[in-house]
């Protein structure tokens, strides 16, 4: 068994520094967006959609419409996770099952670029109206669509390390 500083989900980081000169190989989105898609959802209903921006200028294009995008200009590669509300499941009250579909998903995205050696960093757009209406309008999306999170991946000028985050207080058996 592998010691757990060696395991990919206890050395992943979230990754603000990247290589910007050095692309993301198109095999190894494939794997990112492949991963995604192995992701649990509602009722296999997969309401997942990804906007892939590899081009520099589009890269950069999103950063005037969120602060928290100009992290995203600092990549080579951005995914954006869409939801669409056509395919979501919907439960008896209706409610869209997505955000926890796309959170799975992300998951895997981050988890798959730490094993293939690249740095990431999720960059929430759910449930921020003006992060999701200010994407929207700038890639022309259709209605049914909504950006739920901004990834941005690269080959990281940093090394992933393991950080011992376990906190016992924070379990509780049988009883709270």
């Amino acid at each position: 068994m592998k010691n757990i500083n060696e395991s990919t989900i206890f050395s992943r980081r979230s990754i603000r520094s990247f290589i910007k000169e050095k692309k993301v190989e198109q095999e190894k989105i494939d794997i990112l967006l492949r991963a995604a898609m192995q992701a649990p959802s509602a009722c296999n209903k997969q309401p997942w959609e990804f906007l892939v921006l590899d081009d520099e200028e589009i890269i950069d294009s999103i950063a005037p419409i969120d602060r928290h995008y100009v992290l995203a200009s600092l990549a080579p590669l951005v995914i954006i996770v869409l939801g669409n509300e056509k395919t979501t499941y919907r439960g008896e009250n209706g409610l869209a099952w997505y955000p926890q579909d796309l959170s799975a998903s992300i998951q895997n995205i981050l988890l798959q670029a730490a094993e293939l050696g690249l740095g990431s960093v999720w960059i929430g757009t759910y449930p921020d109206e003006k992060r999701i209406q200010g994407l929207k309008k700038h890639f022309n999306m259709p209605e049914n669509i909504t950006p739920f999170a901004v990834i941005a991946i690269g080959y990281s000028k940093d090394k992933h390390k393991f950080i011992d985050r376990f906190d016992n207080s924070k379990i509780h058996y049988n009883k709270y």
